[in-house]
Order: C-alpha cells, then sequence, then structure tokens
C-alpha cells in the first residue's frame, strides 16, 4: 500500500467515526416525546367557565357561599370606589332635604360588611337596615356599624315578609347584590318589589354589573359561581317598569384590588363595567 493510499484509509476512517457518532445521536434525541407548543402557551384571560371537578361536573358554589369565602376582604377590594361614594352622597343629600333631622327608614339589600353605604346613612341620623345573605359579611357589619341594624335574610324573603308594609320606606340601596343565584325575571320582580315599599318621594339607587346573562356559569375572582344580569338599557328599563323616575343613568369601569385583599389570583380578576341608577317614586 502506498503512502497515498494509507493517508486516504487513514481519513475514511475518521470521516466513519464521525458518522456513527452523529447518527446515534440523532436516532437518540429522535426518541424523545415531541413538544406540544400548545401546552407552553399560558392563558390568563378571564375563563368565564368553571373548571369541571374531577368527576367531570362544576362544582358551583352558592352566593352564600361565595360570598362567605369572601368575606370582609370585599370591603378591601372594593374601597374607594368613586361611583359608589358619589351615589351614596347624592342620597344623603337628597335625603336632608326631605328628613332634615334624619330619621329616613332605608334598607340596604346586600348590605355587605356594612360599609360604606350602612355606614354613611346611619351616621346621617337615619334608621338602616341591612339585609344579606351571608353570615360572614353580617358578623363583620355588626361590629362595624353598630348604629345599623343587620339580618340575615335573601331579598326575596324580605319582601315576602313586607309584602302588607308598601310606601313605608324612604330610600332603598341596591350595590351590586342582583348578580349572583337571581334570573332576569328575578331582578325585574325585586325591582318592582322594592318599588312598592318606598313612599311616594322615595329614593332607589341601584348598581349592577350591566351584562346580558341568563343563569351563566362563571368564575368570579376565582369562585365557580351561577349569575344573571341585564344589559345597561334592559336594567334602566326594569327601574323605569316598577314605577321610578330615572334621575340618573351612567357606566364606568372598575377593577377590583382582590388579589392585593388576599381574595384571588391575579389573574382571576378583571376590569368590571359598573352601571348606577339614581331614581324616585313620584
Amino acid at each position: 500500500m502506498t503512502f497515498i493510499d494509507r493517508v486516504t484509509a487513514f481519513f475514511a476512517s475518521i470521516f466513519a467515526s464521525i458518522l456513527a457518532f452523529f447518527s446515534a445521536l440523532f436516532v437518540r434525541r429522535s426518541r424523545a416525546p415531541p413538544i406540544d407548543l400548545e401546552a407552553k402557551i399560558i392563558d390568563i384571560s378571564p375563563d368565564p367557565t368553571p373548571q369541571p371537578t374531577p368527576h367531570g361536573s362544576p362544582r358551583l358554589l352558592s352566593a352564600a357561599e361565595v360570598f362567605d369565602s369572601v368575606g370582609p376582604a370585599y370591603e378591601d377590594a372594593f374601597q374607594g370606589l368613586p361611583t359608589q361614594a358619589a351615589a351614596i352622597d347624592w342620597l344623603v343629600d337628597e335625603l336632608d332635604k326631605t328628613h332634615p333631622r334624619g330619621g329616613a327608614r332605608i334598607v340596604d339589600v346586600g348590605c355587605g360588611t356594612g360599609r360604606p353605604a350602612c355606614s354613611v346613612l346611619a351616621d346621617a341620623g337615619h334608621d338602616v337596615l341591612g339585609i344579606d345573605i351571608s353570615e360572614a359579611m353580617l358578623r363583620a357589619a355588626r361590629e362595624r356599624v353598630p348604629n345599623a341594624r343587620f339580618e340575615l335574610m335573601d331579598v326575596r324573603a324580605f319582601l315576602e315578609r313586607e309584602k302588607n308594609n308598601a310606601g313605608t320606606y324612604d330610600a332603598v340601596t341596591i350595590f351590586f347584590s342582583l348578580i349572583a343565584g337571581v334570573t332576569q325575571a328575578d331582578i325585574r320582580e325585586i325591582h318592582a318589589g322594592l318599588a312598592r315599599l318606598l313612599k311616594p318621594g322615595g329614593f332607589m339607587v341601584f348598581s349592577t354589573v350591566p351584562l346580558p346573562v341568563e343563569n351563566e356559569s362563571i368564575k368570579w375572582m376565582g369562585r365557580p359561581l351561577v349569575v344573571s344580569s341585564l344589559s345597561p338599557e334592559d336594567a334602566v328599563a326594569s327601574v323605569s317598569a316598577a314605577g321610578l323616575d330615572i334621575i340618573y343613568q351612567g357606566v364606568t369601569q372598575f377593577l377590583p384590588r382582590a388579589s392585593e385583599a388576599g381574595i384571588c389570583k391575579p389573574d382571576e380578576v378583571w376590569e368590571e363595567p359598573h352601571l348606577f341608577v339614581y331614581a324616585r317614586k313620584a
């Protein structure tokens, strides 16, 4: 074998070794499981559908369970809501004209912790009753607002109890409490029933998240529940159909500080549309 032949054979063996190495490496890598790119994408947008339980059906919470689990932290999440403060201030000013010495009879539907509505109205010298379905909320309300009265009661049970007391209340406030555990028909009936309780010249302040949904299963602050609501136009029409004159209506946006209050994770809260309606009984 000549020198050239020996050199050629040497480099041929080297090339064969390199080729065998990379062939083996390719085979090993080809046996690895494929990467699911879709599985790497994290969706942090609000999901309106509750995640199913391991048995395949969603564990929906009642309205009472939801607000018992949130508890007094709800007040922290919504503290400083300017549209609510403005609505309460407006009502206080109007009641000062009709009851300059206080004493107006008021019911706050879904009073929560009693603040700010019951607290401000009671401090103004009025006779305030707060009703709510959450015992956890009411425990906080009784401690924080000792100059108001509080009862564990659904608004539908309240209307049944008060059905013979038409025209005996000076004002009704409803801040975001006709959403969970009600139907659209319930909302309209509750508006009508509360309007019947008002004296002539009495006031209703109503706020909600104005979306045209009926018995929708959603996640609200990480909690699965069933909600209903009305569009802004239908909600205002419902108050008007109850026999009340609309004084003000407006829609704004608000981002609750639920994560900061320890209620849920940051990706479980989103900016909410809020409708506020001021009305008066002729």
